[in-house]
């Protein structure tokens, strides 16, 4: 009972000093709940990143095969997340342990539909179609609500459906029997249209997840002539199928990848000699690779040239955890900083309690009970706090993250151990100061034994501080190369122009089409294109070789390749610089026999020509195609900033320019798009006019980079807040110290400016000290991110001035209140004695 009584009295004395220091209990716990609200957003969110695809029971031996290209020199040409379709069985076939093996083909243009007496109603069109081999179920825990997976999608023409998807189109999950049509985009085969049978439905995959299909066709589909055919998967090129493997528990992935060169030599070889009746190095180990990469991985390591979705970044989470470290620690110092100031006035007391015979143990207990009982106010406020901020956050991050007490008890629970450690932590350095007081010193308020002249209360003033500068900086630099990224030119028209899919139907009549929109005054142009700008360049046909001399020679360079019909540089207002452009009345310009080619500056100064017209007119082979080069176009970002502009070869497609780019009037955009849907209704009355505007296609770009601004920004200010909280605290503290000194300062002739400049001094030389060890860390930190961007902006020494000179004003305006108080007390009150 001892026990219970003496706890009884720590919080009750506890609870009574907190009320008795209203202004810094405020402090204190206002600091520590802002900290720790922002500690737990972090967490939640951290947790959520690190818990891509750890619900599969398999995890911890699934991987996914991923291909590399290397060019002559050895330098990595392209990384793709997908394989071609004849490594899957090989590789079953030749490993043994490897368990089980799928295949997944991504179809991202088909537009499904639900026919009903006839006609086509519920058309959508859909982005997360797949076909998959059975054995998907095996390797990734995916719940069937309905049918038999291992059975059923071996059948050619089947598919399963997600469960929201069954919802969609039949509003029920008891869908078995029921038929879908399958629209594709372009045209695949001797057909566009596909009739499906529904053969189950399993459960959405969560959000964790690196993919999210809402459909799975069988993929033994791919084996119909009309499709693909066995032929075409058997080929060791065309790089498009995610394929998985589960090795055998005990099984050394390291050991797999080390075999994967002679795998490569042997599958490859072969196949370029039964079909080419050669075997170049490029198709060998040595321009190719092979990397077994773990599925937990991938959400945060992997960042490929063509994944499946948008990854998260490590470096993210490392950001995130590093600022919710360093606004955990700018309150602990503001807690420290502030009890520590305290313990001098509570001298007296302690003097008192020792010699009422207090034990040294029994005022620390005290003490901490105190610190831990303020940590525990603050944690029921950032509860709080965290509890009103969290859909924000998951707005902002685009996540669903949820705080109840049911699913998240271990959160709470280690909430309130975090909570007790950070009082122990923050409140063990006062406690043990005062606890080590001399009665007789303290009871006449002697208190140099206090830390002489508050050296350790400077050095945290001084860390907190600085990790503010080094936010304000790097707040500032994002927004600066944020603004250049928005502002750079380019080199072609995003602002005016919409993206639409293109049909076959569409191809069958497109002069027709393109006829009658031109002919709205609100359009300027349309161009089609086998990609477009603000993806990604992942088709190339090989090799360049140009003439010199009386003979072609190989460059050793190998372009991206771009299909592109006869308007595209003018829709886009891509400017030529040397030869011509493409043309409708030369024949010769689409012949498959000996096409004309475009090419870039960057792809001209590769090739190592004096002037960029130097070959123009002249014969220039790409890949297996010869035919002759006609113009060189000016260069132009066609991906992200964050890549370097590549060498381009541009030529004149057939069926591959799935994607149309409309140019619209500004000033009539509105009427532009009303226009150009009627016309694709007419044209195109059972497919959905579906467009994007391309400048918001570029801005998503760089919404993560948008997103670390914001973080930079809004932690910044968090950060900068509660180390003002702390020196206002300290600021209050030491002005009540000297307030006799400052009485007498007056009473000597000393103004209000010379007073004011006194207690300022020594806050404008922490906060220099401050900035001088920011300034180096800044400048580490953020080279590194600009190193990211192939373009970006040169930081500018001023943005350091700047910050510094920020942090000393709102370190002066903090401590003004409490400065220009203690100048203006009439010295009578400040020198009367108590």
């Amino acid at each position: 009972m001892s026990f219970f009584y003496m706890i009884r009295n720590y919080i009750k004395i506890a609870l009574r000093t907190i009320f008795r220091n209203k202004l810094t209990a405020f402090i204190n716990i206002a600091g520590l709940a802002f900290a720790m609200a922002a500690a737990l957003l972090i967490y939640l969110f951290i947790t959520d990143e690190m818990s891509y695809d750890r619900y599969h029971s398999k995890i911890d031996r699934t991987y996914r095969v991923t291909r590399e290209f290397l060019d002559n020199e050895g330098a990595v040409d392209g990384h793709f997340s997908a394989i071609a379709p004849a490594f899957g069985p090989a590789l079953k076939n030749d490993f043994g342990q490897i368990e089980a093996m799928t295949r997944t083909l991504s179809l991202l243009d088909f537009d499904m539909a639900v026919e009903e007496n006839g006609e086509r109603t519920r058309t959508a069109h859909e982005e997360n179609v797949f076909l998959a081999e059975p054995d998907v179920f095996k390797i990734f825990d995916i719940p069937v609500l309905s049918g038999n997976p291992v059975k059923d999608l071996e059948r050619p023409f089947t598919v399963m459906l997600s469960e929201k998807t069954a919802q969609k189109y039949f509003s029920s999950t008891d869908v078995v029997g029921k038929r879908l049509k399958a629209i594709a985009a372009m045209k695949m085969a001797a057909t566009d249209n596909y009739d499906l049978e529904v053969t189950g439905v399993y459960k959405d995959f969560p959000a964790q997840s690196h993919w999210h299909p809402d459909f799975l066709m069988a993929f033994s589909t791919l084996n119909d002539s009309t499709i693909l055919g066995r032929d075409a998967l058997e080929s060791y090129g065309g790089n498009a199928f995610d394929t998985y493997i589960l090795l055998e528990a005990g099984a050394d992935p390291q050991k797999l990848e080390a075999a994967m060169p002679a795998f490569i030599d042997k599958h490859l070889g072969n196949y370029a000699r039964a079909n080419w009746g050669t075997s170049p190095d490029w198709v060998a180990s040595k321009g190719n690779r092979l990397h077994v990469q773990s599925v937990a991985d991938i959400h945060l390591h992997s960042h490929l040239d063509d994944e499946i979705e948008v990854n998260g970044n490590i470096n993210n989470v490392y950001m995130m955890g590093v600022i919710g470290l360093f606004i955990i620690l700018i309150a602990c110092f503001n807690f420290i900083n502030l009890s520590t100031a305290r313990a001098t006035k509570r001298a007296k007391e302690v003097g008192m309690r020792k010699v009422a015979g207090a034990l040294k143990s029994q005022l620390i207990g005290q003490y901490l009970s105190e610190s831990v009982l303020i940590a525990l106010f603050a944690l029921v406020l950032a509860l709080s706090l965290a509890t009103a901020a969290l859909p924000w956050m998951n707005s902002f991050t685009g996540k669903s993250i949820s705080l109840d007490i049911t699913s998240h008890w271990p959160v709470f629970a280690g909430m309130i151990v975090f909570a007790c450690i950070v009082g122990i932590l923050a409140g063990a350095y006062p406690a043990f100061i005062i606890a080590a007081f001399r009665p007789a010193a303290a009871l006449k308020a002697q208190q140099a034994l206090v830390n002489g002249k508050g050296g350790m209360r400077r050095a945290l003033v001084v860390t907190q501080f600085a990790i503010s500068i080094v936010l304000l900086i790097a707040t500032a630099v994002t927004t600066q190369q944020l603004g250049y990224l928005n502002t750079r030119d380019i080199g072609y028209d995003k602002d005016q122009i919409i993206t639409l899919r293109g049909y076959p139907e569409l191809e069958r009549n497109y002069d027709a089409f393109y006829n009658e929109v031109t002919q709205s005054a609100a359009i300027r142009n349309i161009g089609r294109s086998s990609r477009l700008p603000t993806g990604r360049l992942l088709d190339w046909w090989g090799g360049v070789s140009v003439t010199k001399g009386d003979s072609l020679v190989d460059t050793g360079i190998v372009p991206k390749s771009l299909a592109i019909d006869y308007e595209f540089f003018s829709t886009y207002g891509i400017p030529l610089i040397a030869g011509r452009s493409f043309s409708h009345a030369i024949a010769s310009d689409h012949s498959d026999a000996s096409p004309a080619f475009v090419i870039n500056e960057t792809a001209a100064r590769r090739i190592g020509w004096k002037s960029l017209d130097e070959g123009i007119g002249k014969d220039f082979k790409y890949g297996d195609k010869k035919g002759k080069l006609i113009g060189v176009v000016k260069d132009f970002n066609f991906e992200s900033l964050h890549q370097e502009i590549l060498p381009m070869v541009f030529f004149i497609g057939d069926g591959s320019n799935q994607n149309l780019s409309v140019n619209i009037d500004d000033a009539h955009f509105q009427q532009g798009i009303a226009d150009l849907e009627k016309k694709w209704k007419a044209f195109l009355p059972l497919h959905p006019f579906e467009y994007q505007v391309l400048s918001d296609r570029y801005r998503r770009l760089y919404d993560d980079d948008q997103k670390q601004s914001q973080l930079f920004t809004l932690f910044s200010g968090m950060a900068i807040f509660i180390a003002c909280l702390g020196l206002f605290g300290l600021a209050t503290f030491n002005t009540l110290q000297r307030i006799k000194e400052i009485g007498i300062r007056k009473v000597l002739g000393a103004s209000v400016p010379n007073i004011l400049g006194l207690l300022s001094k020594e806050i404008i030389t922490l906060m220099l000290v401050a900035s001088f060890i920011a300034w180096p860390v800044a400048w580490y930190v953020m080279s590194q991110w600009l190193s990211s961007f192939a373009y970006h902006v040169d930081m500018n020494v001023l943005v350091y001035v700047l910050a510094a000179i920020a942090a000393v004003v709102l370190a002066l305006l903090t401590v003004s209140i409490q400065t220009l108080k203690a100048a203006l007390t009439n010295p009578s009150n400040s020198l009367r004695y108590e």
